[in-house]
C-alpha cells in the first residue's frame, strides 16, 4: 500500500499514513489534536528542454589514445 502526506489546518502538524488507494482522498485525523486533515498532493517539476539540460551537465573528457 501507498504512503500518503496529511496536514491539519488546525495545528500545522504533517504526518503520514498508509493506505489504499481507494481510501487515499478521505480526512485522516491528526496525531497531535485529533482534528480532520486532508491529503497533501505533492507536486513534480520537470524541465523537458534540451537547451537546459545539456548545459547542467559537465562535458565528458574524449579518450582518442587506445
Amino acid at each position: 500500500m501507498p504512503v500518503y502526506t496529511y496536514r491539519c489546518e488546525l495545528c500545522s502538524e504533517s504526518f503520514e499514513k498508509i493506505r489504499p488507494m481507494s481510501q487515499a482522498s478521505e480526512p485522516q485525523p491528526c496525531p497531535t489534536c485529533e482534528a480532520a486533515s486532508e491529503r497533501v498532493v505533492a507536486g513534480i517539476f520537470e524541465n523537458n528542454s534540451s537547451k537546459n539540460r545539456s548545459a547542467n551537465f559537465p562535458k565528458r573528457k574524449r579518450y582518442t589514445n587506445w
